[in-house]
């Protein structure tokens, strides 16, 4: 290889293009249509992602207008001016002068492409705070299009002398390569689906989400190599082409050419198969956690898990993040997981063929979901669901919602798919009833709370009677407000226990959403329900001793005192409790987790409703492994105080005036016990006949003592000598006691779901549900899905506009209280003012001299003519007060459109200045050149 040919052919093609204004505004053009296609789209901003998610899609189309427009003059222009012959005759090989023209093609691409780099990041940077990986990862991606472009269009250029006919070949020969995409317009699903994997937006598709792939890589590399290599055979066909064996040599460089392309497609094929992929990202948003990794890797199957996902092309702002981390997911899965997860995505529009099929074959169905648009309550049907098949069985989950971990839901159901016997955990029947049942007061069924469905899609679950003895090993047992059981059923409940059984108890001093359930000093409701005179004929049913449970596990428990914190992460609430306790590191110091348990770790905001608190009993062995605490700023409300009572009892809502105990501790929360409860010693005989005669009383303890008595007459037998196997042995404890049961209540299951909400401006984003299901499985002895769950994908987003928007919502909030208020002036003024009028009517009767009797019939007469005249007035107000608050609540929607279009319009406008900037300069000191030495009556 000639290097200094090569350099030659590679400095005067670049510098040509540079010299002349039209390289400036070829572009000037391409910087303006990527600015276009990136910020112009309303998706931009419905999204509010700072990425160039819009862009990506639209580039290969640009560059169908772009890279023929450089490609064009690549060899037709030498051919038209002739000097094709000069280049021709110069001691260098074919190789050094395709090579030479292709390098100065894309070097003449890469600093246009830098122009739009530069642009659209400063752009994105203003507006919020890209992600630097992402960035550069798609832009590499971009690059690596217009390296296979640009080989493809350098064909078309040796085909012809003509520059138009370039341009139109290049683009066309380009066209299947970026078509392909949308193959399915044209042929069956089958055959759509392995021709969209050879179009170069499917090769792309890895890049603009992060992810710098090899099998990419190959692509783009192949279809480089392949298009040099022909461009070669063009330009040797001078020495062959009117010869009389032409027809032998271009058989041969057919032959030759197809041999290669056939490597290349088996190169792609091979390294699709066996791919390396980095995601560069700097929130790691396109790729599985380690821990996926693993559980993919470990998988046995003896068929493949088929995954399809329907998945809608258009959703609303709130739920595009949630369609981003599902399809990243996906899309990752189907990678990681070769041939033994198969994953189809279909873009799912309403009343489709695939709508059809995703409702008949699976049950999923179109989610209605309620946005704002531009000021304007929006009602949309959009599909979110995935199907998970393997053989027979099946696993559907039919709406992906906006705050369920996406990467452990799909792994979740994968596992869960190809797993034929499941762990089993127990829930306790106790008064807080988890699973639905039917009202015969009411004549209504309530349903099973989340939780139980929650694990059902998991574990076998069933419900565990205590009125028995407990004598199933669970590899969980979930007891939720054990206060609430009977004598009997505590002493079985306990002996479950104290046999080793791992349990989550879940106790509350004070229901306060589970309403329904006594709390731990209250008695037990009876079985009439709430009615207070039936209260008042039935007896409440008697309640264990909670207590043998504490001592049991070590555990002091405040029954009758109820925590409260002074801390409330959300400034806009602050009307909300003190009891309403917030456990986060800024309330706790120095942490409010502890982040050596893999049940607390990485977790950021709990809330505990109206808890309790857990200490450890002095002298208890056990280990005492503290899960979540509150700060200092703390203290107590006794539990008599919480409720306001009435003449027939409580008559509910919090007591306005309940007493605040300032202690300024922290407070346990939530608790984990381990270690060995020593065995029981065997008992001595007179010991056993007691317990046999009082068997009556407790049916348990004789059991056990005629069992101790059994041992210790059998080890009289053999003189003492008995086998260590028949020893009593220490029983191993691993409970997890949690000081509130409401986190368990449904509402954190639907704040979970509702995810993030741009329109409220609050975002709800609690670690309840991930915390009670962390702690089931470890105790479960699962702990597969325990890191996924605490994963948290975080999109950036466009935070200037989120600050705009924020404050123009801040002030139409104040607008509208500021409304209200007035609103409920004029109510109190109407009402004084109706008070007013009554006495003097009352007077002026009596001056009348009337009975009383007919000075109540008057006033009566006048205050419903006055009270219907007030009740006019208020709903003229009330229709006032909507009128005003629509109005600006449109002048807001308003204000953040012209906002936003403010932004769209510099976005695409300031870009491409600066090579226009470039192409007027260059065009002036040509000129200038071209006057320089010319006599001035010759100029024009």
């Amino acid at each position: 290889m000639n290097t200094n040919v090569l350099r030659a052919v590679f400095t005067r093609n670049f510098v040509a293009y540079f010299a002349s204004p039209t390289g400036y505004v070829f572009i000037c053009v391409f910087v303006l249509l990527s600015s276009i296609a990136a910020f112009w789209p309303h998706e931009f901003f419905a999204s509010n992602l700072a990425n160039l998610e819009q862009l990506n899609r639209f580039f290969p189309l640009i560059m169908l207008i772009f890279i023929p427009a450089i490609t064009m003059s690549v060899w037709a222009e030498e051919r038209r001016q002739g000097t094709d012959e000069l280049l021709l005759t110069v001691p260098a090989g074919d190789l050094d002068i395709v090579l030479g023209k292709y390098l100065a093609a894309v070097a003449i691409f890469t600093v246009s492409l830098l122009f739009s780099l530069v642009c659209n990041f400063c752009v994105l940077a203003y507006l919020g705070n890209p992600d630097a990986g992402l960035f550069v990862a798609t832009y590499l991606g971009y690059w690596l299009v217009g390296l296979a472009m640009l080989a493809v269009g350098m064909v078309a250029s040796f085909l012809t002398a003509n520059l138009t006919v370039a341009f139109v070949l290049g683009a066309l020969f380009n066209v299947p390569l970026v078509a392909l995409m949308w193959s399915d317009v044209i042929v069956d699903d089958r055959a759509a689906r392995v021709l969209k994997q050879w179009s170069i937006s499917a090769h792309f598709n890895d890049f603009g989400r992060g992810i710098i792939s090899l099998s990419g890589l190959v692509y783009f590399g192949t279809i480089l190599v392949v298009m040099l290599y022909l461009c070669m055979v063009l330009i040797g066909r001078r020495h062959w082409a009117r010869g009389r064996d032409w027809p032998v040599m271009a058989g041969h460089f057919l032959v030759r050419t197809l041999a290669l392309a056939v490597l290349a497609v088996t190169a792609t094929i091979f390294f699709h198969q066996y791919d390396v992929r980095l995601d560069v990202t700097a929130e790691r948003l396109s790729s599985l956690s380690p821990k996926t990794v693993d559980l993919l890797g470990n998988l046995d199957l003896k068929r493949p898990v088929r995954v399809e996902a329907f998945i809608s092309p258009e959703v609303p702002e709130s739920y595009v993040q949630t369609r981003l981390d599902v399809l990243n997911m996906l899309q990752e899965l189907q990678a990681y997981g070769g041939s033994e997860v198969i994953v189809r995505i279909h873009n799912t529009e309403l009343f489709s063929e695939d709508a059809a099929r995703a409702e008949e074959r699976y049950g999923i169905t179109p989610r209605r979901v309620v946005s704002m648009d531009r000021g304007t309550l929006n009602e949309d049907q959009i599909f979110l669901g995935v199907a998970f098949t393997c053989g027979l069985d099946k696993v559907v989950l039919p709406f992906v919602n906006r705050g369920i971990p996406v990467e452990y839901e799909l792994v979740r159901s994968i596992c869960t798919v190809i797993q034929q016997e499941r762990k089993k955990i127990g829930i306790l029947k106790t008064d807080a009833q988890l699973y639905g049942s039917f009202n015969f007061q009411t004549m209504s069924s309530s349903p099973n709370w989340p939780i139980v469905d929650e694990l059902e899609k998991m574990y076998e679950v069933v419900e565990v009677d205590p009125a028995q003895p407990i004598t199933e090993r669970y590899d969980a047992l979930l007891a939720v407000q054990p206060s609430s059981l009977g004598p009997d059923e505590m002493k079985n409940f306990i002996a479950a226990v104290k046999a080793g059984q791992p349990t989550a108890v879940f106790e509350d001093p004070f229901p306060g959403f589970a309403g329904n359930v006594p709390a731990t000093s209250a008695p037990r409701r009876p079985p009439g329900g709430m009615n207070p005179m039936m209260m008042q004929r039935q007896q409440a049913p008697p309640k264990g001793n909670l207590a043998e449970l504490w001592n049991l596990l070590g555990v002091d428990f405040s029954g009758d005192q109820i925590v409260w914190q002074d801390h409330n992460p959300y400034p806009k609430l602050g009307h909300l409790p003190s009891e309403l306790v917030f456990v986060d590191d800024e309330a706790a110091a120095p942490k409010a987790f502890n982040q050596d348990s893999p049940i607390s770790s990485k977790l950021e905001l709990l809330l505990f409703p109206f808890p309790g608190s857990i200490s450890k009993l002095p002298g208890s062995k056990l280990e005492f492994e503290e899960l979540a605490r509150t700060g200092e700023s703390t203290g107590t409300v006794a539990f008599r105080d919480m409720i306001s009572m009435g003449p027939f009892g409580p008559s509910g809502g919090l007591n306005p005036n309940r007493r605040h105990d300032t202690t300024g501790l922290p407070y346990i929360l939530a608790v984990h016990i381990k270690g060995k409860l020593p065995a029981e010693k065997p008992m001595a005989d007179d010991e056993a006949e007691h317990a046999h005669e009082h068997a009556d009383h407790d049916h348990a303890d004789h059991d056990h003592a005629d069992h101790d008595h059994a041992d210790h007459s059998q080890d009289a037998t053999d003189g003492g000598a008995k086998p260590d196997e028949s020893k009593p042995q220490d029983v191993d404890i691993d409970v997890v006691v949690v000081a509130d049961i409401d986190m368990l209540h449904r509402e954190f299951f639907n704040l979970r779901e509702q995810g993030d909400n741009p329109e409220v401006g609050i975002d709800f984003n609690f670690d309840n549900v991930t915390f009670v299901l962390n702690l089931l499985d470890v105790l479960a002895g699962d702990d597969r899905f325990v890191e996924i769950r605490k994963r948290r994908p975080k999109h950036r987003t466009l935070t200037r506009i989120d600050e705009r928007v924020e404050d123009a919502r801040h002030e139409t909030t104040k607008a509208v209280d500021r409304l209200q208020l007035q609103f409920q002036e004029e109510q109190e003024k109407e009402q004084e003012a109706l008070n007013k009028k009554m006495d003097k009517l009352r007077e002026n009767l009596r001056e009348e001299k009337l009975d009383d009797q007919e000075i109540l019939r008057r006033v009566a007469l006048a205050l419903k003519v006055a009270q219907d005249r007030q009740q006019a007035t208020a709903e003229r107000l009330q229709q006032e007060l909507e009128h005003k608050v629509k109005q600006i609540e449109t002048k807001q929607a308003l204000e953040i459109r012209q906002v936003q279009d403010g932004y769209k319009f510099w976005a695409v406008v300031l870009p491409p200045i600066l090579p226009l900037i470039l192409a007027i300069i260059v065009f002036f000191a040509r000129r200038a050149a071209e006057r320089e030495g010319v006599s001035r009556n010759r100029l024009r």
